[in-house]
């Protein structure tokens, strides 16, 4: 047995001792812990993007944030997964009998972890206070994958990282073409980021096209 069936045995045994939490971790595992990392990122953005002295940068951040994730997921499901090709442990290991729906595409990475990793790590570059709530909720999702046993503990660690690594890299490369797209489009954006943070940095400028696109045409 692999270091990675021992841990996931492991997990199994400790699944069989705490029936309470088969409910909620079957939950969170299925859509609520990726629900949960959605609504921290907009909600997190928000006040971020209304207090933060870079409203913009947040913005840029937050919307590749969200890029990322997507991508991510596609890479994952198109390239990566089906390249390594790896079974569930629900399909290949007697007697697990999983929570959830044993599904027939591969294991590894997980998709649920992919967006989780992405998430976060978009929420640590945002705010780092965010960004360790988000990085624990992540990390319980992954936890709660392995728990309900549709996934090795490998293939959530393996999506952690691969998430993470594209949304980094995606900011890195775009955040500032993004930065100024935001800045470009004040009109647009400004219900956003301009309503704020804008009259403490003292860019009234874009506050007033915010506030009254009529202004900027009169006389």
């Amino acid at each position: 047995m692999s270091g990675d069936e021992l841990i996931f045995d492991r997990i199994q045994q400790f699944r069989a001792t705490t029936p309470a939490l088969h409910q909620p971790l079957a939950a969170y595992a299925l859509w609520g812990g990726l629900a949960l990392l959605a609504c921290l990122l907009i909600i997190g953005w928000w006040f971020i993007a209304r207090r933060a002295d870079r409203p913009y940068r947040a913005v840029a951040i937050a919307v590749l944030t969200g890029v990322g994730s997507v991508v991510a997921l596609l890479a994952n499901q198109h390239l990566l997964s089906p390249l390594i090709a790896r079974p569930r442990p629900c399909q290949v290991i007697a007697g697990v009998h999983p929570l959830l729906a044993c599904n027939s595409d591969f294991s590894m990475p997980s998709d649920h972890a992919v967006i989780a990793g992405a998430l976060a790590a978009g929420m640590i570059l945002l705010n780092r206070r965010l960004g360790v709530l988000a990085a624990v909720l992540a990390l319980l999702l992954a936890f709660s994958r392995v728990y309900v046993g549709v996934h090795y503990p490998s293939d959530v660690l393996a999506g952690l990282i691969f998430g993470a690594a594209v949304t980094v890299m995606l900011i890195l490369v775009l955040r500032v073409p993004v930065e100024r797209l935001a800045r470009a489009l004040p009109a647009r954006l400004g219900i956003l980021v301009a309503a704020g943070p804008m009259r403490r940095s003292g860019d009234r400028s874009a506050s007033a096209i915010v506030e009254s696109p009529e202004r900027a045409t009169d006389g």
